[in-house]
C-alpha cells in the first residue's frame, strides 16, 4: 500500500518544473532589462571625485551599480532585484538593499531613469540625484 501523499508526489514534482521553466524568460527579459542601471552614476563632483569640502580630505565618491551590488565609496550594499517597469519617459526599479558590515541597516531603494538621469529614492522620501553616467576613466 502507497501513503496518499507519494501518489501526488510525482504530479507536483512535474508541476514545480514546469512552473520554474514558465518563468525562466521572464527573469531572463528582467535581467536584461535590468542593465540600464548598471555602471558608475554620480554628480559632476561626485564623477571627478573631488573633495566634499573646498580644502578637504573626504572625497566625493559616485555610485556603482552591478547585478548585485551598490556601492558609494566604502558602503557596500546587497540588492535583491524586483520586476523593471519600462515607462514612456524611462525604467523604474526597486531593489531591497542590505548595506554595511557588522551591522546590516535594510532599505527599499527605488530606482528611476529618465533622460539619462538616474534617482535613487532610499525608503521614500530621501533621494539621491539626478545622477548621471561617469565617463569611463
Amino acid at each position: 500500500m502507497v501513503a496518499p501523499g507519494l501518489r501526488r508526489y510525482p504530479v507536483t514534482m512535474r508541476l514545480l518544473i514546469l512552473i520554474a521553466l514558465l518563468n525562466l524568460p521572464i527573469d531572463v527579459a528582467a535581467a536584461e532589462d535590468r542593465r540600464v542601471f548598471f555602471g558608475t552614476w554620480g554628480t559632476a563632483k561626485q564623477c571627478a571625485r573631488e573633495p566634499i569640502k573646498p580644502g578637504g580630505t573626504f572625497l566625493a565618491e559616485p555610485y556603482e551599480i552591478g547585478d548585485e551590488w551598490l556601492r558609494q565609496g566604502q558602503l557596500w550594499c546587497l540588492l535583491s532585484w524586483g520586476p523593471i517597469e519600462k515607462r514612456p519617459d524611462g525604467y523604474f526599479s526597486g531593489a531591497h538593499a542590505r548595506c554595511g558590515e557588522d551591522t546590516v541597516r535594510q532599505y527599499f531603494l527605488g530606482m528611476v531613469l529618465s533622460d539619462g538621469e538616474l534617482t535613487l529614492r532610499w525608503g521614500f522620501p530621501a533621494s539621491s540625484g539626478p545622477l548621471r553616467q561617469c565617463p569611463r576613466s
